[in-house]
């Protein structure tokens, strides 16, 4: 597949030239931060019939980004999620577990959408704040909890981890394809992703009842935040 874009700008909105000194070598780039943060920073700014604006720190960015991922993916690793089962009905989850496949669900129609009208920054966007935010921000967190505990509630964390995982990794192969084909052959046994299936969403996983309790939880927590951090109280303090 060749995706045809509109003209790449330095970060200024200046028109990229050699006469002008603001001329990249991408291979610069790639060598730097990596082929998928590079990939994944042009696919975030290719909004159609707006030229590109690019920046070496954008790039710095999506590397985070793909750093951000690979962490998230070896703690999950690490705690044992896994595919080799199938997720448990709703009623058989936590309200963290239900909030994020929820949110799973709808990101994959979304982002689904999306690719099949051509709309690269809209699913990359999607796709950033999705795996940024609430899995790695939120999810991996909370879910330190039940792993921690043992028992039936770690068993269906792991599951619902690695659920998560093996979907947003298809979700992100066509614009970061090199850190999700490592990752999701570690994450799965599996041949490659590139032969394998797309992701369906599931509508039956839609919740705004634990979306709802969820945002209620996250509002408190980045209130506590900001109240301890106005009060210059320590990470550690009680």
């Amino acid at each position: 597949v060749v995706a045809l874009h509109v003209m790449n700008r330095d970060k200024h909105g200046k028109k990229m030239s050699k006469s002008f000194g603001n001329a990249v070598d991408p291979l610069d780039w790639m060598d730097a931060y990596g082929s998928d943060a590079l990939r994944f920073t042009l696919a975030r700014g290719a909004n159609p019939g707006v030229d590109v604006p690019i920046g070496e720190e954008w790039v710095q960015g999506s590397r985070n980004f793909c750093n951000k991922l690979w962490n998230a993916a070896r703690f999950a690793l690490l705690n044992g999620a896994t595919t080799a089962e199938p997720l448990p009905p709703a009623e058989e989850l936590s309200t963290v577990d239900r909030w994020l496949l929820s949110r799973l669900a709808a990101v994959t129609a979304s982002v689904d959408a999306d690719y099949e009208h051509f709309e690269f920054a809209k699913a990359s966007e999607s796709l950033y704040h999705f795996v940024w935010d609430d899995f790695c921000d939120w999810y991996v967190e909370l879910a330190k909890v039940p792993l921690a505990a043992g028992g039936a509630g770690a068993h269906r964390t792991r599951l619902v981890l690695g659920h998560a995982l093996d979907t947003v990794l298809r979700l992100l192969h066509p614009v970061v394809p090199f850190v999700t084909e490592a990752l999701w052959t570690a994450l799965t046994g599996g041949e490659s992703l590139v032969v394998a299936s797309w992701p369906q969403a599931d509508g039956s996983r839609l919740d705004p009842a634990a979306e709802g309790e969820v945002a209620a939880l996250q509002d408190v927590v980045t209130e506590v935040r900001r109240f301890r951090s106005e009060q210059g109280l320590r990470p550690a303090q009680r």
